[in-house]
């Protein structure tokens, strides 16, 4: 919502439906982990069969994606990741009204000296990521270890975006809008760590087209410019949802910083798009899957989602 535009009046009737969802949930949050991912992937797995809204574009996307997998694999995949976006939706509720006592002994942390380096040398860090469903929780931990700083886009939903930046107030050190590049980089000068996930096919003034999982898709293209502005450095990292001791455990892996990006669009686009892939592929099935990737591409390429809503 821009400045100039009133906010929503959230009391009105129209929002009733979404403030009874957001009291379900609140009432549900409570809960030991072990419940809320149970009832998450059961909502996943009903919705996969009875509100396939996106199922035909998860399914084409793991088709695209994974021309090596049989048709039955690929099901068998897309049918994983709905239930793992449930399960993300309930991590959300979780990390949203929960204190920090109840995160004790369900992460591990790996690489992350590499973090620990980097602000004692006072550099900012671009933190490479990716839309998987456990980015809220991964965000919470991070959070719990750092000052951490994001690109931020609100849920369309008024009531939705209205909890959500409630929730993460205080939690966040820095907010930036999608495009606000200008304030990120003047974060990262001052030492901040920026979580940053370039991986979604939002046509932009820096992007390109570029391979993803090896077939053409609109990529981005700035995160040199911004490491370069921020004199930052540009570390991967991935956060993988496991089993562990019988119950569910959060692994956070920090991968060594990005050697100096290719000058080329088309290059660094690229590369960013290949260490996407290898964070993803860590845990396929964790990846959201339901965006569509391979829309808008231009003159040249097929519509893969033609049809789809």
């Amino acid at each position: 919502m821009s400045a100039d535009q009133p906010a929503p009046r959230l009391w009105l009737p129209q929002y009733w439906p979404s403030w009874l969802a957001v009291g379900f949930v609140r009432v549900l949050a409570p809960l030991p982990l072990e419940a809320l991912l149970a009832v998450g992937r059961w909502i996943g797995r009903i919705a996969f069969y009875l509100v396939p809204v996106r199922r035909a574009v998860t399914e084409k996307n793991l088709a695209l994606c994974f021309p090596e997998m049989t048709a039955v694999e690929r099901r068998r995949l897309a049918r994983r990741s709905y239930e793992s976006f449930g399960m993300g939706v309930f991590e959300a509720v979780y990390c949203y009204f929960s204190g920090t006592e109840r995160f004790a002994g369900r992460y591990t942390l790996e690489g992350w000296a590499q973090l620990e380096a980097a602000r004692a040398a006072k550099r900012g860090v671009v933190l490479l990521s990716t839309h998987c469903h456990t980015m809220e929780i991964a965000g919470r931990i991070a959070a719990l270890q750092v000052p951490l700083s994001a690109f931020y886009r609100n849920p369309k939903n008024p009531v939705f975006a209205h909890v959500r930046d409630q929730c993460h107030e205080g939690r966040l050190a820095q907010k930036f809008a999608i495009d606000d590049l200008k304030g990120a980089v003047r974060a990262l000068r001052d030492g901040a760590l920026l979580w940053y996930a370039p991986d979604q096919g939002r046509r932009f003034k820096h992007t390109v087209i570029a391979p993803f999982f090896g077939v053409p898709a609109v990529s981005n293209a700035a995160t040199s410019k911004v490491a370069h502005l921020g004199r930052a450095l540009v570390i991967p990292w991935g956060t993988v949802r496991e089993r562990r001791d019988g119950r569910w455990h959060y692994r956070v892996t920090v991968h060594p910083p990005l050697a100096e990006l290719p000058e080329d669009p088309v290059a660094e686009a690229t590369l960013i798009n290949q260490t996407v892939e290898q964070l993803v592929r860590a845990a396929p099935e964790q990846y959201l899957w339901q965006h569509k990737r391979f829309k808008a591409r231009g003159e040249g390429y097929p519509d893969e989602y033609a049809g789809m809503k």
